[in-house]
């Protein structure tokens, strides 16, 4: 629990404010720019409220429920922040993170539950499509293991597909990772990811600037986005198409004046003409993790984790014989049909059928729709 909110009149203000419906980023901006203490803000008439771009339901609202009578949803806002590893951070309180308290737009309010400490962490973003190839999916995951390895602490915005991969390759990893989300805390989104909120929250954190029970709408996402990019020292995207919100992601970065790093893959890809655009527009192609660390300049125990992020041969200490070695070889993440395997290994087809059952069985290979690929 933090206790500045309780006994700071003016960071109390400033929640009361920041929960006003209609009061978004844009408008706690103007109020700084004028160096208004939120207080102040409920003493002006409705002529000066217009001008810093409040609207009239808004004013009403802030008319109704001033900070000495909060609306219901300040209350609850306030109980729920009585328990312990939930937190209200306001610009004024010092472990407000320092990374996104730089950007324009930073979040009037932040609504954390987990270790707050992390907040502070070195972050790396890694975002992505929800609906990615199976090697994205991989790439994803083994990218944030070896980033975690190297002492970087990952953050996304829990997400089907790239985003819950990301965050799953921390964990296992026994790394930090931070989710931050496109709806209130009491309503994690997507529903599915609830179990792996709760694991984030045991070693990382949930992150939000929207009311506790309010729902994901389409609306939130680029501004849980720029939360995501504005943490961090830089955004990796894995995979994403050209209308991706992992673009919109990037952008903010840049403008954020953060890295971007995205990872190339073959031209008939639709998931990745993304990335393939973000680094004709010069952001850093990353075949490794490596070239991360190397554009970041990122020292942290430089030779223990530059051995520990070395790509793994994850079928090294599996018996294969010769046949077995040959097909191995001719697989990948983005999955081939049979003629293909036949072209590429130059076996029978129904020595291969039998092979890659056997693949299947033992959890190497995957099949779907007819391609098969590595897991």
């Amino acid at each position: 629990m933090n206790t500045s909110i309780f006994n700071d009149p003016s960071a109390n203000a400033w929640l009361n404010l920041a929960l006003v419906p209609g009061i978004g980023p844009k408008t706690m901006q103007a109020i700084s720019e004028e160096k208004c203490p939120a207080s102040q803000v409920y003493e002006l008439d409705e002529a000066q409220l217009r001008v810093l771009g409040i609207s009239k339901k808004s004013i009403t609202h802030l008319q109704l429920y001033p900070p000495n009578k909060p609306s219901k949803e300040v209350e609850n806002t306030l109980e729920w922040a009585q328990k312990d590893k939930h937190y209200l951070l306001t610009q004024l309180d010092d472990v407000y993170p320092d990374r996104l308290r730089q950007i324009a737009s930073a979040p009037a309010l932040l609504m954390v539950k987990g270790e707050i400490d992390v907040l502070q962490y070195e972050q790396l973003a890694i975002v992505g499509s929800r609906h990615p190839t199976q090697a994205g999916i991989v790439q994803a995951y083994e990218f944030a293991e070896q980033l975690t390895h190297m002492g970087l602490t990952i953050t996304s915005g829990l997400a089907n597909g790239i985003d819950a991969s990301a965050h799953q390759g921390a964990l296992q990893a026994g790394g930090v990772t931070l989710a931050v989300l496109g709806s209130g805390l009491n309503k994690v989104y997507p529903r599915q990811n609830q179990a792996l909120s709760d694991e984030i929250c045991e070693r990382g954190a949930l992150i939000s600037e929207f009311a506790l029970d309010s729902a994901a709408n389409p609306g939130h996402f680029p501004r849980r986005n720029r939360i995501v990019s504005g943490l961090s020292m830089g955004t990796l995207v894995i995979e994403a198409t050209l209308k991706s919100g992992s673009l919109i992601t990037a952008r903010q970065a840049l403008e954020q004046n953060r890295e971007v790093f995205a990872i190339p893959g073959p031209i008939n890809n639709p998931q990745k003409s993304g990335c393939h655009h973000l680094i004709r527009q010069g952001a850093t192609l990353v075949e490794s993790v490596e070239h991360i660390a190397q554009e970041l300049r990122w020292q942290h125990d430089a030779q223990e984790s530059l051995a520990a992020v070395k790509p793994k041969n994850r079928f090294a200490n599996v018996d294969m014989s010769p046949t077995e070695q040959t097909l191995i070889k001719a697989l990948d993440y983005d999955g081939a049909n049979l003629d293909e395997l036949v072209r590429r290994t130059q076996l029978p087809v129904s020595q291969l059928n039998v092979l890659l059952m056997d693949f299947e069985l033992s959890g190497l290979v995957r099949q779907q729709q007819g391609d098969y690929s590595l897991i």
